[in-house]
């Protein structure tokens, strides 16, 4: 990791009184040490955590000035500072008269690496904690507290700054919202100046009806296996940061022996797309929920929580639709056991 720029401020709007506060330090805070440990564990967070959004910059510019700023950043005709000067006046412009609330601490990166450059934003908040000092007494103290993240965003500078419309990236930035505050979702969202975000919820489902395609005329057991890999290999690259690549995907495959050709799986896939007139793509950003509810059907109500393997269904496990009943036919022992102890007391 080669860290380039670093800066940060506390940030506060408080609607109701229509105040603004932006404190910015009084002098560079470096890149080095302790800024590049920060990044790395910023960053380790922001991909563990689930349901990010992922698209392009708007292509109304005047709604996305961060991509103008950051290609006078790449051609050396802005400098860091101004570019996060002009960041920090168009947070407080998106504020001004909004009724959104937002007190946090705001950090920015720019990370060089082989092939591309990255900017990293997160709004974090301060954690409370206790330590004992050089004479082993209790101290309050103040740190960042990185695991819950407010919201943050990771941009490929290098591919969102591609015109070509055949080789540019649709999916170059990388946003988690904030959560249970709609009103500071959607201003994150638009001071970022990104577009529509993908549906990878759609694109991970027409994937799944593609796997389940695939594995329809196997026998039972391959069947299984080539969909808990599937699954188990796309989680997996999801908790990474990463895209699942169908190549890549089909060659784990074979050396799991789900499948014996290693480029059988992602052929089908290429196909399955032509031949239901699906906009090809060799990779697929994929949605963990969409991705269990695969293996797993659950649903629950007010006083009943059921989850069971979607294989179950048909087997050990029937709906009648007509009735709007399940019946279990094999219940598990503890959940036996439960019953049996709750029918032997007396009313």
């Amino acid at each position: 990791m080669a860290l380039s720029f670093f800066t940060a401020c506390y940030m506060q709007h408080t609607a109701q009184a229509n105040q603004f506060r932006c404190q910015q330090p009084a002098q560079e805070l470096g890149t080095g040490g302790r800024p590049e440990y920060l990044l790395r564990e910023l960053k380790q967070a922001f991909v563990g955590k689930a349901g990010k959004i992922h698209g392009n910059f708007s292509r109304d510019l005047s709604e996305a000035p961060l991509k103008p700023w950051l290609q006078e950043l790449q051609e050396e005709k802005m400098s860091f500072k101004s570019l996060s000067d002009k960041l920090w006046q168009h947070f407080e412009t998106s504020l001004a008269g909004s009724s959104v609330d937002l007190d946090a601490h705001i950090l920015v990166f720019i990370e060089s690496l082989a092939e591309c450059d990255f900017l990293h934003l997160y709004l974090l908040d301060h954690k409370e904690g206790l330590y004992l000092d050089s004479d082993i007494q209790l101290g309050d103290s103040l740190y960042l507290d990185v695991s819950k993240i407010i919201a943050g965003c990771k941009i490929n500078i290098t591919d969102a700054l591609i015109n070509d419309e055949e080789i540019q990236s649709d999916s170059p930035i990388a946003m988690l919202r904030p959560r249970g505050d709609k009103e500071l979702s959607d201003f994150f969202c638009e001071v970022m100046g990104m577009g529509d975000p993908l549906d990878t919820k759609a694109d991970t489902a027409s994937f799944l009806d593609a796997v389940e395609e695939f594995t329809r005329d196997m026998d039972e057991d391959k069947a299984a296996l080539c969909r808990n890999e599937v699954v188990d290999y796309c989680i997996a690259q999801d908790k990474l940061g990463e895209t699942v690549i169908f190549e890549e995907l089909s060659s784990a495959l074979a050396e799991s022996k789900a499948i014996e050709d290693d480029s059988s799986f992602s052929d089908f896939v290429a196909d399955y797309q032509s031949q239901r007139d699906i906009a090809k793509t060799e990779e697929l950003i994929p949605d963990r929920s969409k991705l269990r509810q695969f293996l797993r059907i659950s649903g629950r109500s007010e006083q009943l929580s059921m989850s069971f393997n979607a294989e179950c269904l048909g087997d050990s496990i029937v709906y009648d639709p007509s009735a709007d009943s399940l019946t279990i036919k094999a219940i598990p022992s503890a959940l036996k056991m439960r019953l049996m102890d709750h029918l032997s007391k007396p009313d």
